[in-house]
């Protein structure tokens, strides 16, 4: 296999692996069909040394808050625009689980919700957080089988990349 091929596979996952780790806050799922109403949870780390005592979260036009719903040890309050859990505290490197009812545009594409971390310093931490508007009839949910099998083809090419590139190197090695 060519040194070249190799490295370019490498980067590849190691960009896929930096993403996830770099994602702040988490939307699951993180699509959702146009013109659609379901609920989504967020995953909010406290990544700083200071407790969280606030967290709202953002939506662009075109989306529509339906409820945010209160998470233990926290009060939800939203507008149509705004979800904002108050009253709790998370201690430095917990993740807290907030949930909102959310109606969705019907303007397929990638958008970015604004995610506020207030903390008992006073600091307030901004983080984008991507989501995506997938057209109706074609809902990755609908298709979630088949994306599941190219999942796990593109894992097992990635793992057999790796084993060959380490085995050539390791016979290079022996032989030297």
């Amino acid at each position: 296999m060519p040194r070249p091929f190799v490295v370019a596979v490498a980067a590849l996952l190691g960009l896929t692996v930096a993403g996830a780790a770099s994602a702040h806050v988490a939307v699951t799922p993180p699509f959702l069909a146009a013109e659609s109403t379901e609920t989504v949870d967020l995953s909010v780390p406290n990544e700083r040394n200071e407790s969280m005592t606030g967290f709202s979260l953002t939506v662009p036009s075109g989306f529509e808050i339906v409820h945010a719903h209160p998470a233990e040890g926290w009060a939800a309050t939203s507008d149509s625009t705004t979800a904002t859990w108050t009253g709790g505290s998370l201690a430095p490197r917990e993740v807290a689980a907030f949930g909102l009812h959310l109606t969705t545009p019907a303007t397929p594409g990638v958008v970015e919700f604004l995610a506020r971390q207030r903390y008992d310093d006073g600091a307030v931490v901004r983080w984008p957080v991507s989501f995506t508007v997938t057209p109706a009839d074609e809902s990755p949910s609908q298709n979630l089988a088949l994306a599941a099998v190219v999942g796990v083809i593109g894992v097992l090419v990635v793992i057999a990349v790796v084993t060959l590139a380490w085995r050539r190197r390791s016979a290079r090695r022996s032989s030297e």
